[in-house]
């Protein structure tokens, strides 16, 4: 590998000579596709948001226009990567409540409030789990379980996307999960000259008592969000068997997807025509992610774009370091195994190298793969030959198979 060049040029130089970028873009996107939600589930969880809805207007005494459920994290973002087999996978919310009965109401009042008119929740929703934000609500019998955060307006003057939230160590906690989406969202939509067309733009209406899911169809095109996606499945397989202590440190994916959010638009504004496909436009975003750890004033910051007083790596300035080195582990963890990936021939990958990058979320969505695109591949493999470097393998993990 040329050390003159970054990994992302490096690699996308050497797929390019091999004239087997294509073959790995269809790889990716098919392995990803299949791990993305499935139709039935989305629909499923989207009658239990509105039937959440009622229920806590209801047990509350308050008008349904009073709450309004926003579809946060992965789901709104699309960057959810969706387990299979036995694990569940988890759908992030707000409940934003409005009117005068919470006007100077006390944040463990409020929080216990919340929890108690979520028990009772028709179709077997479970017995309401309090977390140090969020109230779990596990679903026997479903493939998914539900985070519900109760919020409340920022303040008596502030009564749109800028709220609060009870937090066991700070009482109040300021949160923007709309803000938040909408910005990186907005990124996503930017494209780069190698690409044609553009994105349509998901929107939010605003009158309904719950945000409708997103459901635009997300193709390899989509860079950024395919990139996050590679990112948290990565993650997951690489912390899969290590010690528990290490996983509660792992970098949570609001931190990824706000550090590749920065690096994508970044590089946007930078080099719009500084490459020439989606796999090497995703190993830069990949190199770079460490570039928005914010550390000027002697702690960690990555400030919420949509609320700049909200530091999602404040926990890192608050355990002896270790939120920090699992970062710079895992992160550079990730290249090597990217690296290794990619140098490796299209047409003699193995089981056992996709698994220690992937797991066996990967192996099975690439054997799955096979038979549907050998044919097709076949006509696209290499005439130029080109000698690889014969790297050490890395050490399979497992598969995680969850989400965060």
């Amino acid at each position: 590998m040329n050390q003159s060049l970054s990994l992302a040029k490096s690699i996308a130089a050497e797929l390019a000579a091999r004239q087997q970028t294509r073959q790995w873009e269809t790889f990716i996107l098919s392995m990803l596709t299949r791990l993305e939600l499935d139709p039935s589930e989305r629909s499923r969880a989207e009658a239990h948001y509105q039937v959440m809805a009622r229920h806590i207007a209801s047990k509350l005494g308050i008008g349904d226009n009073d709450v309004h459920v926003v579809i946060q994290g992965s789901m709104r973002t699309q960057t959810t990567i969706s387990p299979r087999g036995n694990a569940k996978f988890d759908l992030d919310v707000v409940v934003k409540l409005t009117g005068s009965r919470f006007d100077n109401i006390q944040a463990e009042a409020f929080f216990e409030e919340f929890g108690k008119a979520l028990k009772g929740l028709p179709e077997a929703a479970g017995e309401p789990e309090a977390r140090r934000r969020c109230w779990r609500l596990q679903y026997p019998g479903e493939p998914f379980y539900f985070d519900v955060t109760p919020a409340i307006p920022g303040s008596l003057e502030i009564t749109g996307t800028d709220l609060r939230v009870r937090d066991p160590d700070t009482v109040w906690s300021p949160s923007n999960p709309e803000d938040f989406a909408d910005w990186f969202c907005a990124i996503a939509q930017l494209r780069f000259a190698f690409q044609q067309g553009g994105g349509r733009v998901v929107t939010m209406d605003g009158r309904s008592q719950v945000d409708p899911l997103p459901n635009r169809a997300i193709s390899l095109d989509d860079v950024l969000r395919r990139t996050v996606q590679l990112i948290k499945l990565h993650r997951d397989n690489h912390y899969h068997l290590l010690p528990a202590e290490r996983k509660e440190a792992m970098p949570i994916s609001v931190i990824l997807v706000t550090l590749a959010g920065h690096v994508y638009r970044e590089l946007h504004a930078s080099r719009p025509n500084g490459f020439s496909s989606p796999i090497e436009l995703a190993l830069e975003v990949v190199d770079q992610l460490p570039r928005y750890i914010d550390r000027s004033k002697g702690n960690y910051r990555v400030p919420n774009p949509g609320l700049a007083h909200e530091n999602f790596a404040d926990r890192w300035n608050h355990d002896g370091g270790a939120r920090a080195s699992e970062f710079s582990h895992w992160h550079a963890r990730l290249k090597d195994d990217l690296a290794l990936l990619f140098h490796e021939d299209y047409d003699s990958r193995s089981a056992e190298r996709i698994r220690s990058v992937f797991g066996q979320a990967g192996v099975d969505a690439w054997k799955a793969s096979l038979p549907a695109s050998n044919d097709v591949l076949k006509g696209l493999r290499a005439t130029v030959p080109v000698q690889p470097r014969d790297p050490s393998s890395p050490t399979p993990m497992g598969s995680r198979k969850t989400l965060a």
